[in-house]
């Protein structure tokens, strides 16, 4: 695959997160790429840090924003879709700093009638804060990730030391990671992207990822390359009930497409003028 790939990167009102995040973009060995920040209602801070980040940026950066009223990663991310001409999709999240081979690995890799899940590498407290307070984040040696490891500053470092490949393709839902996933834009419109009827947190990845096998894609996961997502308090799981019934719903009836989706964003938006 030789077209562009579609890097979409979620944020809400962590700048300093996002800094590194798209600093390690800056970094890719494959620089064949365009970033869309889907911004679920960010305040200005988090503008003006993209705004500067982009001057000069290896890669274009596109910065999709609305209004904050509450979690809707769902809607944001379709509005998103809904403006992405590449032909692959990397989705993850702005607490997620990639490593240098990551665009690269999922160049390489990249399947028709496949979704690729990804791993990732949780971080310390601690180790976050440092990083925060860093200007750059700069890659630990073989020694520097074992030392890591020894201080419990990173639950696992194996995924880092693994050659990049995928997994036999899997039926299993569970351990989807929507902070490092990526399919082929065509299936995500077929599936109409992510349904907007989750609210809140909870089962919207699980939900797409349902609908994308009711369509016949298949599921491999890509061993190597990890994400390393920061730590940070965990989001509010007051609708995780709802979510979960309305997954339960999702596999019963077998659903492909989103029941409010990517193809409704126009007639909702007709609907307000």
């Amino acid at each position: 695959m030789r077209e562009p790939i579609a890097v979409v990167i979620s944020t809400y009102n962590n700048p300093d997160f996002l800094r590194l995040v798209l600093n390690g973009y800056a970094q890719q060995s494959d620089t064949n790429f365009v970033i869309y920040i889907a911004d679920d209602g960010s305040t200005e801070e988090t503008h003006q840090l993209i705004h500067h980040m982009a001057k000069g940026f290896p890669v274009p950066i596109h910065h999709v924003w609305h209004e904050d009223h509450g979690f809707r990663k769902a809607r944001i991310h379709n509005i998103t879709f809904s403006q992405i001409a590449e032909p692959y999709i990397l989705l993850t999240d702005g607490d997620c700093i990639p490593l240098p081979h990551m665009v690269a690995t999922h160049r390489r890799l990249a399947q028709q009638n496949c979704m690729i899940n990804g791993s990732r590498i949780l971080l310390s407290a601690e180790w976050t804060t440092q990083l925060t307070q860093s200007e750059l984040f700069s890659r630990p040696s073989l020694w520097g990730w074992w030392q890591l490891k020894r201080q419990k500053r990173v639950n696992r470092i194996l995924p880092i030391f693994l050659p990049p490949h995928l997994s036999a393709s899997t039926p299993r839902l569970s351990g989807i990671h929507g902070c490092h996933f990526a399919c082929f834009r065509d299936d995500l419109l077929r599936v109409n992207g992510y349904d907007e009827s989750f609210e809140g947190w909870g089962r919207e990845d699980s939900d797409l990822v349902a609908r994308l096998f009711h369509a016949g894609v298949q599921r491999r996961n890509l061993r190597g390359t990890p994400v390393l997502h920061l730590w940070h308090h965990e989001n509010s799981r007051d609708h995780l009930q709802r979510n979960d019934a309305l997954l339960a719903s999702c596999l019963k009836e077998k659903r492909v497409e989103a029941r409010r989706g990517i193809r409704q964003i126009h007639v909702r938006t007709h609907e307000k003028l």
